[in-house]
């Protein structure tokens, strides 16, 4: 398995009249390659899910295990180098006022390979280099994201409606660009 949770729940504000069972008892095993989607209404727990694997809380109860490792208590800082994740929020998982540039740390000859790569994204971003990012158009930023999250390919992708607050024709380029990016 590339992924296995076994048992895992969180519950948030524990023993107070505000607590919530966000996951409960979930377990779910994913082979290499497997493409899984997580269906349910607001509130259902599939961010929750998606924040127990990434790590942007430690779960209560429960064994998370990424091809092998055993990342139940890795820190997300730390897991984030196997783990790539886009949210829906455009705003989420990029720095407003740092420029492309500058998020990625790098030589003369690399800023030249990274000017390349944000071309063939086809979304206008070598050109704007060294704006900040806050500048951007949402669909801009999520398509940034996306390369972010998958330059050094990770060994898992959580993909948590990364489309659903861009207008359609930007939402379908970015989809476009996830599928491309992911075979």
């Amino acid at each position: 398995n590339m992924l296995r949770l076994t048992n895992i729940s969180k519950t948030f504000n524990p023993g107070t009249e505000d607590a919530k069972l966000a996951l409960d008892n979930v377990s779910l095993h994913v082979r290499p390659g497997d493409f899984i989607s997580i269906i349910g209404a607001n509130g259902a727990g599939k961010s929750t899910l998606f924040g127990a694997i990434a790590g942007s809380f430690i779960t209560d109860t429960g064994d998370i295990i990424l091809d092998g490792e055993d990342i139940t208590l890795t820190p997300e800082y730390k897991r984030s180098k196997q783990i790539g994740r886009l949210f829906q929020d455009p705003m989420r998982g990029s720095a407003p006022g740092m420029t492309i540039e500058e998020l990625h740390r790098l030589t003369k000859q690399e800023k030249k390979q990274l000017r390349e790569r944000v071309a063939l994204l086809g979304m206008g971003l070598e050109d704007r280099m060294s704006q900040p990012v806050g500048l951007l158009s949402g669909g801009q930023r999520q398509t940034l994201t996306l390369m972010m999250a998958t330059y050094n390919p990770p060994k898992l992708l959580l993909l948590d409606e990364h489309t659903a607050a861009l207008d359609p024709g930007t939402a379908e380029k970015v989809l476009a660009l996830t599928t491309k990016i992911v075979e």
